[in-house]
C-alpha cells in the first residue's frame, strides 16, 4: 500500500519558524493593551526575564549560606529584524519620542510605551510596559540591511489565550540591500569621494531605566531619558576631505539614504553631526586604505537632532513587464 500522510513527534522541541511577535500602543504605562495588535517581522529576539535576589550575612554553624530572597525581576530583550519599509515606523518613532508627521518624524518629547506578546509553544507571553531604549540601524557591505531594537518591559507573564481580539498584518515590503538600495551618504551636502563601506546608526535613550519598589518584584515606571544620537562611518580613502572636516570641527547635517526595489525610501539625517575620531592606516601591504570616523550628533538651532523622511510609493503606480515574473519557468503577465 502507498505510504502518504505525515510523521509525528519528529520535533526535538518548539519550532523558531512557529512564533510571531505583536504589540499595541498602551494607553496607560504597564497596562496591558486591548483590542487589535500589530504583526512585526523579525529575525531574532532574545527577550528575558533577570532576577535579582539578596542573602543576609546571618552566622550560622551549620556554615552555609542562608536563604536567597527576591528583590526585583528585570524584563529586557532585543528585537532584530532586516530593515523594510513600513515595518519598524512604530519603533523608530517611539525611540525618537515622537509621532509621525506625514512623512516625517524628528525627535521630540513624547512617551511611548508597549504592550509586546509572543506567541510561542502554544502559549502567549506578555510583556507590559515595553519601552525603546536603543535602535541601531546598519548599513554594511555584503550584508542587508539590519535593524536591533532594545526594550526595557514591566512584567512578562505567561497566558493560555491570545490576549489580542484582532491582528494587523506585518507589512510585507521588500527587504533593503546595500547593493541597489543604498543610494548614499552626504556629509555637509557632499558624498565622500570614497565608496561607502559601512554605516551604522544609533538612536539612544540616554538615562532611560525602570524603577523599582517594595511589595511587588517589577517595575513601577520607567526613567525616558533624552535621545542621544550617535553614528560611524567606513569610506574607501581617496582624499582628505573629511579628515579636514573633522580637523575644522565642522557641523553639519549627515544623511543615509535608502530606497528599495520598488522605489519607497528612508532618509536618515543627523540634523548637526561633527565628525570624531579619524581612523586612517596604512596596516599591510596589498590593502586599500579604508577611513573610519566617529559621527557625533548635537542639536540643531532651535532644537532637533535626528529626522526620518519616508517616501512611499503607490502600488497601483508599479508596473511589469511580462518578463518579470515567471512560474514554474514560464513568463506571466500579473
Amino acid at each position: 500500500m502507498p505510504f502518504t500522510g505525515a510523521t509525528a513527534g519528529y520535533q526535538a522541541a518548539a519550532q523558531a519558524n512557529d512564533t510571531a511577535i505583536s504589540y499595541a500602543l498602551e494607553p496607560t504605562y504597564g497596562v496591558q493593551a486591548t483590542g487589535n495588535y500589530q504583526h512585526t517581522r523579525f529575525t531574532g529576539e532574545n527577550f528575558k526575564p533577570t532576577d535579582t535576589t539578596q542573602r543576609p550575612d546571618e552566622i550560622n554553624a551549620a556554615i552555609e549560606a542562608s536563604q536567597a530572597v527576591l528583590t526585583q525581576t528585570a524584563v529586557a530583550g532585543t528585537l532584530s529584524g532586516a530593515l523594510s519599509f513600513g515595518t519598524y515606523d512604530d519603533m523608530f518613532a517611539a525611540v525618537l519620542g515622537a509621532d509621525w508627521n506625514g512623512d516625517a518624524v524628528q525627535n521630540s518629547a513624547l512617551v511611548k510605551t508597549w504592550t509586546i506578546i509572543e506567541k510561542m509553544n502554544s502559549k502567549w507571553v506578555v510583556r507590559p510596559g515595553s519601552y525603546c531604549t536603543r535602535a541601531q540601524l546598519t548599513f554594511a557591505q555584503g550584508s542587508f540591511a539590519s535593524v536591533a531594537f532594545d526594550f526595557s518591559c514591566k512584567e512578562e507573564d505567561l497566558l493560555d489565550t491570545d490576549p489580542a481580539t484582532t491582528y494587523t498584518d506585518a507589512p510585507t515590503g521588500l527587504v533593503f540591500d546595500t547593493v541597489d538600495n543604498f543610494v548614499g551618504m552626504t556629509v555637509n551636502g557632499q558624498a565622500p569621494d570614497g565608496c561607502v563601506r559601512q554605516v551604522q546608526i544609533t538612536l539612544d535613550r540616554d538615562g532611560a531605566g525602570s524603577d523599582y519598589g517594595m511589595g511587588h518584584a517589577d517595575a513601577c515606571g520607567i526613567r525616558p531619558g533624552q535621545l542621544l544620537a550617535s553614528g560611524s562611518m567606513q569610506v574607501f580613502f581617496k582624499t582628505w576631505d573629511l579628515y579636514e572636516l573633522w580637523a575644522a570641527r565642522a557641523q553639519g547635517p549627515v544623511a543615509i539614504t535608502v530606497k528599495d526595489s520598488n522605489g519607497n525610501s528612508y532618509v536618515l539625517t543627523f540634523l548637526n553631526a561633527t565628525l570624531r575620531n579619524p581612523v586612517i592606516n596604512a596596516g599591510s601591504k596589498n590593502t586599500s586604505i579604508v577611513a573610519t570616523f566617529d559621527i557625533e550628533a548635537n542639536p540643531q538651532a532651535g532644537g532637533g537632532t535626528f529626522r526620518i523622511v519616508r517616501a512611499a510609493v503607490d502600488p497601483k503606480s508599479l508596473t511589469f513587464k511580462q518578463s518579470d515574473v515567471t512560474v514554474g519557468g514560464q513568463n506571466i503577465t500579473p
